[in-house]
């Protein structure tokens, strides 16, 4: 019994001190090249219908979430900021969840006025196509749709770092 309690004991403090971590720079890990976005239909939080083939010619940043994850809301800001730093026709950012709690998920994005689209993957279609196992999870596309970069984890999305990332996905 003291062994299981061990074990228990060991996973949770793992996962409290995860919870607890501050957002760092994380190395942007590269998808294989030639692989393509699946296509997908989703819609957002307001019912609109968001097609992969309309978001073709700008790089696309898929964030998966959700509200009950910490490090998810904890970089939210920085994705808000990047955003801001390109224009609509260079850079398009979706925030991807599987649940369905419309008015909670509207009213988090009011407070901290969020201006880029929530899509709602109530199958977990897209989510499993992607391969997204932890949140937060974020894919980068390049403008021709193919998968470039993938982060597991927070970050501070307006870093320097990222922007040229980004900005070098334009070219």
């Amino acid at each position: 019994m003291t062994f299981l309690f061990l074990i228990v004991w060991l996973a949770l403090s793992s996962a409290i001190a995860w919870a607890e971590a501050p957002s760092v720079p994380l190395t942007i890990g590269h998808a294989d090249n030639g692989t393509s976005l699946p296509a997908f239909r989703l819609n957002t939080l307001q019912g609109l219908s968001i097609e992969s083939k309309a978001l073709a010619g700008r790089v696309l940043i898929l964030n998966f979430w959700a509200s009950w994850c910490g490090p998810c809301k904890e970089e939210m800001p920085s994705l808000e900021r990047l955003r801001q730093k390109f224009s609509p026709g260079q850079l398009q950012i979706l925030a991807v969840t599987t649940e369905n709690r419309p008015q909670e998920i509207q009213a988090f994005w009011q407070q901290l006025e969020l201006r880029f689209d929530v899509l709602l993957d109530e199958q977990e279609e897209l989510s499993q196509a992607l391969m997204v196992r932890n949140l937060p999870t974020t894919v980068i596309v390049d403008a021709y749709g193919n998968l470039t970069g993938r982060v597991m984890g927070p970050r501070e999305w307006d870093n320097t770092e990222t922007v040229s990332f980004i900005r070098s996905l334009m070219k």
